[in-house]
């Protein structure tokens, strides 16, 4: 046996000593991996092999893959682990898309880690787009939201959809836009008048409902927690859940960006279908039905746009295309996708641009961000339109549309939150009830005569009372050690109901920034000394400073037998003094 271990020991030290002076590495320095495409018919992967590059492979003692897409920086990359004795690997990249792969050796030493890292080899795989069958029902247009100015553009449109719909969608030669402005079709039923002093009456008390869509715009602007911002002044942002964005916007995004949704882009609306209360039947509910309410300009002849052509790479998960469109007007456009050779194999129609005021999500500048006032020397006021906050004259009639809009589905998000809040709360608090009848029927079987799971521990001892605030109050019942009842002192608020113990038994308030560490107190069943004790510690005398008188009577701590048999520690050698002015009393609550 000690042979073995000797030769053994002798065996490492040689293994650590043969790469001693011998870094790992590649040969030539710079070399790169060679990069194929094991499929003809599967161009979603790649085969990376290094093993013709490396050096010392015996002393590697990992490798890093990484992956990142043509055209972006190497911070980027996808990272992949790969084991010391793997030399290749297949990976999964986008169709027909450039990506860039290299390779890094890691050897542990003493002082860390030493990485390597090889030259970066490019490579696209070749596949061919099929016929498609697309869902026209996700694709979505909208107006687009300007980076750098931070403003929405009503003058330029996003056609948007999820990547997947097209199979190797950067196969494709091209996509085609092609559109046609729709005429407005005057609107004269106008929402119900509502209260200004956001009292809601249009919704109606009795039958609330805030799913109502007109168009694709939901009554609720927005999911709460993913809705964006809109812009201020084109510089800051509102709205209930403004958030910060730095991003760019392209028609083919690169990976690691942020989401398609910009600050105030109608894109960053919630799902068509909002997850609300259910359907409801009967009247009393108002849409916000604002678009083409005001006039418009009769005559004229109506504009087209494109043919536009896109081309890939689409890197992001949601293809964006951007097309200018004249100044707040509906657009009906059309897609086609073509494969090499200018053949189409796939088209969607009827991509609808609806009114402002029913784009889903959208969120108008403030008012003093669009308008100007100025006034002559005559002292009458003179209007304008500030176009850095991305609304045109053209756009006027359309932006106070929106506006009314925005506010209604606002006031419908508002009320839907407090009767959301109040559905909430109905919900714990019938939880709550059933949980105590639960635990009432639990301590009843036990042989409890307080079967109520609430018990209130005060003191009419001032003195008591002051050392000892942290241990009285509202106890709730826990569960069950040894056989009998266990109890956890609570807040004073806690399931939804309310307790209130005298006030000289009330927890200290906290004053300072960091609230301190509250040990937990439990009431329970000493066993060996046959007593109720208040204590940190389930079933342990530890730190004791109340308790009942040993050799109990009371097979709960709240029954009559407990009564007037309390007693607390001394401060003279700890001994138990028994006291009248300790009680625990059966706290009932009706439910």
């Amino acid at each position: 046996m000690l042979r073995l271990l000797v030769l053994l020991f002798c065996w490492v030290v040689y293994a650590q000593a043969s790469c001693f002076g011998r870094d790992t590495g590649f040969q030539p320095a710079n070399a790169k991996p060679t990069v194929s495409q094991p499929s003809r018919t599967d161009p979603s992967k790649v085969m990376v092999d290094w093993s013709k590059i490396i050096k010392n492979p015996q002393c590697v003692d990992s490798f890093t893959l990484l992956v990142w897409a043509d055209g972006t920086q190497a911070a980027t990359a996808t990272k992949i682990k790969v084991d010391k004795n793997t030399k290749s690997k297949i990976v999964d990249v986008q169709p027909c898309a450039g990506f860039r792969f290299a390779v890094e050796t890691n050897e542990k030493n003493t002082l860390g880690t030493k990485t390597v890292r090889s030259g970066d080899q490019m490579f696209r795989t070749a596949g061919v787009a099929s016929n498609v069958n697309i869902d026209a029902s996700r694709f979505k247009a909208t107006y687009h939201w300007d980076p750098v100015k931070k403003i929405v553009d009503l003058r330029m449109a996003t056609i948007s959809f999820p990547r997947d719909l097209v199979p190797s969608a950067s196969c494709l030669d091209y996509i085609q836009i092609t559109g046609a402005q729709v005429r407005p079709r005057s609107n004269s039923a106008s929402s119900a008048s509502r209260s200004r002093s956001f009292s809601w009456n249009h919704l109606g008390q009795s039958s609330y409902n805030p799913a109502i869509q007109v168009g694709g715009a939901a009554t609720l602007p927005a999911r709460t927690g993913s809705y964006s911002s809109a812009v201020r002044g084109g510089s800051g942002v509102r709205g209930p859940t403004a958030t910060t964005w730095t991003s760019s916007s392209s028609s083919s995004s690169r990976p690691g960006s942020p989401s398609s949704s910009r600050p105030g882009s109608p894109s960053s609306s919630r799902p068509t279908t909002p997850i609300l209360n259910p359907p409801i039947s009967g009247s009393g509910i108002s849409a916000p039905n604002y678009g083409n309410t005001l006039p418009r300009p009769s005559g004229g002849a109506t504009s087209r746009v494109g043919p536009i052509k896109v081309q890939p790479p689409f890197l992001n998960p949601v293809i964006e295309m951007n097309v200018a469109v004249k100044d707040c007007s509906e657009y009906d456009f059309e897609i086609k996708f073509f494969a090499p050779g200018s053949k189409e194999v796939g088209k969607v129609s009827h991509v609808k641009l609806p009114p402002l005021a029913d784009v889903p999500g959208y969120i108008p500048p403030p008012i003093t961000s669009v308008m100007s006032i100025t006034y002559g020397t005559n002292g009458k006021p003179v209007y304008g339109v500030k176009t850095s906050s991305g609304v045109t004259s053209a756009c006027l009639a359309a932006y106070f549309e929106a506006y009314d809009a925005y506010t209604h589905r606002l006031e419908n998000e508002v009320i839907w939150q407090n009767k959301e809040g109040n559905r909430v709360q109905s919900l714990i608090t019938d939880s709550q009830s059933q949980l105590d009848s639960s635990q009432e029927a639990l301590l009843r079987k036990t042989g409890c005569v307080c079967t109520s799971p609430h018990l209130l521990f005060s003191s009419t001892d001032a003195t008591l009372n002051k050392k000892y605030a942290a241990q009285f109050g509202h106890y709730h019942f826990q569960g069950m050690h040894a056989n009998k009842p266990f109890y956890k002192l609570m807040d004073t608020s806690h399931g939804g109901q309310a307790h209130r113990p005298p006030s000289a038994t009330a927890r200290p308030p906290v004053t300072t920034a960091r609230p301190p560490v509250v040990e937990p107190i439990f009431l329970f069943w000493d066993e060996k000394a046959k007593q109720w004790l208040f204590g940190p510690t389930v079933g342990s005398d530890r730190k004791v400073e109340f308790g009942s008188i040993k050799n109990s009577l009371a097979k709960c701590p709240g029954d009559p037998p407990a009564t007037g048999n309390w007693q607390y520690k001394t401060s003279v050698l700890g001994r138990w003094k028994k006291t009248a002015d300790l009680k625990v009393t059966c706290d009932i609550h009706k439910h």
